[in-house]
């Protein structure tokens, strides 16, 4: 669908005796429409039903035996002032005994308790109960033998995750209780191993990553579902991991919903992670990262374009992303996206004193596509960095087969107080194409729109305020503006057009003054209408 710049008129302001202009772009017809978007006081029980912009099935909890075995019968004990007792073997007694009658819930009562990683069978319900605290050794032997995940978009052998689901079905972590990883002893430890590296041995050798790797390894996940079905974790607070905190790999059916997660001071402390997995739902959480809050990935470079499992069939929703840190977003899209990304739909979430909003990452070598991503009704306040951000050239020059970005749809965005409210960066063999922007609204920016390398962009019912140029578009073509209101306070004409690539910007009401070229670029770039084929 393309769109036209129509009713717009130009208005040339005189500013001061000096010959200060501000040039804007002012529209009669309509304004821009950004909800105010504010996170949800209560959190409603009943998952309302999912209406998405693609094919995507209702999910629903999954459903158990009503049968409970409180851990506290089969040996478990409070760890003690001295955090000397762990409960680790109790814990699994439990989760044995559920499994081998068929399922139920697995009950951790209120108080304080120190085990081992946990890890998770068919049938299990695990409730960690108001008032109770779930803490994580900190001793490394105790996360022994190693396990099979995926570590930033690779798999290997590492130390078990804090929680471990391989290949389970019917599973839900539930509750209004607190996990806490005490991670403090691996981010004393923190190193980066070489993944590409990894790659280049076969998998059953990928056992250094862990335990013997001549340094203490990687940092495990907290929560990892592998290859695991029909899934729910709701209402549980995730302080502290030393890595990723909840993470689905090759699942489907998944609903995460009423979690707050806090992992400021945790490197790589990304809340969220939805990896080459389908048909999820995430809603109403509360999320404070050391990196993405949710993000969404499907492998790395070979491995991952050889495995070859997207993410599909996502709807996040109703959730709030407060003071995001270390250059991430709210909601990310890589930069691991190796088996492809299509149909997510996001829409009415806050981010508020985060790094980025939404943001798009992925580089050479990743290869493969991301598509079909419908965001709406979202609000972006002091961002750090870009409020938007699409970068194919995230990790620079780089080798290897490009990505695709294509048939993005944002509509009903509000920006205030960013440095750069929109930009979007594509490769130079591979451009951004088929990207639509509606009802985005932009205040207290220093720079407005950076375009480089976009083909198909369509902006309707856009306005921005900016201290410098509001629009410099470098190497674009067919670039469709309807309904759109640019001011800044530079003084020049408020869009920017350069490259020598660039070419058919359609602008039914153009006039001089509204745009400047540079050397590359001639004027008869500007078109009317869009031109028609001979044939």
């Amino acid at each position: 669908m393309r769109f036209y710049l129509s009713d717009i008129r130009m208005r040339l302001v005189q500013k001061s005796k000096f010959g200060l202009l501000s040039i804007i772009l002012v529209t009669f017809f309509g304004t821009v429409a950004c909800a105010q978007v504010k996170p949800v006081a209560t959190i409603p029980y009943e998952i309302a039903p999912i209406v998405a912009p693609f094919e995507m099935i209702q999910l629903e909890r999954p459903t158990f035996p009503d049968r409970v075995f409180n851990i506290v019968d089969f040996g478990a004990k409070e760890m003690g002032s001295d955090k000397s007792f762990k409960s680790t073997e109790a814990i699994h007694r439990a989760i044995d005994a559920a499994h081998a009658v068929g399922g139920g819930k697995v009950l951790i009562p209120a108080g304080n308790w120190l085990t081992g990683p946990i890890h998770l069978r068919s049938n299990i319900h695990l409730h960690i109960s108001e008032g109770s605290t779930v803490y994580f050794s900190e001793d490394k032997e105790d996360y022994l033998p190693v396990v099979i995940q995926r570590y930033e978009g690779v798999e290997v052998y590492n130390y078990s995750p804090l929680i471990y689901a391989y290949r389970v079905r019917n599973v839900a972590i539930t509750g209004k209780g607190v996990l806490d990883g005490q991670a403090g002893h691996w981010l004393a430890d923190w190193t980066v191993q070489p993944r590409a590296e990894a790659t280049k041995v076969p998998l059953s050798r990928r056992t250094n990553f862990g335990k013997g790797s001549g340094t203490e390894g990687m940092r495990p996940n907290f929560v990892v579902f592998w290859e695991s079905e029909d899934l729910l974790i709701e209402g549980i607070t995730v302080n502290n991991g030393p890595m990723w905190n909840l993470h689905l790999v090759y699942s489907q059916r998944a609903i995460i919903r009423d979690v707050t997660i806090n992992s400021r001071d945790s490197h790589n402390g990304d809340g969220i992670v939805i990896d080459s997995s389908r048909d999820v739902l995430v809603e109403h959480t509360t999320l404070s990262t050391g990196d993405d809050a949710i993000v969404i990935k499907s492998g790395f470079n070979e491995e991952g374009l050889e495995i070859n499992i997207p993410t599909e069939n996502v709807v996040i929703r109703h959730f709030h992303a407060y003071r995001v840190v270390t250059g991430s977003g709210g909601v990310v899209f890589g930069s691991e996206t190796s088996g492809g990304i299509r149909n997510v739909y996001v829409h009415n979430a806050l981010f508020e004193d985060c790094d980025r909003g939404i943001r798009f990452k992925t580089a050479r070598g990743r290869g493969n596509v991301t598509e079909n991503i419908y965001i709406r009704d979202i609000e972006v306040i002091n961002s750090t960095y870009e409020a938007l951000n699409f970068n194919t050239f995230y990790t620079g020059a780089g080798v290897g087969p490009a990505p695709l970005l294509r048939n993005i749809d944002i509509r009903n965005i509000r920006i205030d107080g960013v440095p750069r409210a929109i930009v979007l960066n594509g490769l130079p063999e591979k451009w951004l194409e088929d990207i639509y922007l509606e009802n985005i609204e932009v205040v207290n920016a220093r720079e407005g729109i950076r375009l480089h390398r976009v083909k198909n962009l369509n902006m309707r019912n856009v306005s921005i305020q900016s201290e410098e140029r509001a629009m410099v578009a470098h190497d674009v073509y067919e670039l469709y503006l309807d309904n759109v209101s640019l001011s800044d306070k530079k003084g020049e004409e408020p869009i920017r057009l350069e490259g020598k690539y660039t070419g058919v910007v359609v602008m039914p009401d153009y006039e001089p003054g509204m745009v400047s070229f540079d050397r590359d670029v001639k004027e008869d770039v500007i078109r009317k209408e869009l031109p028609t084929a001979a044939w």
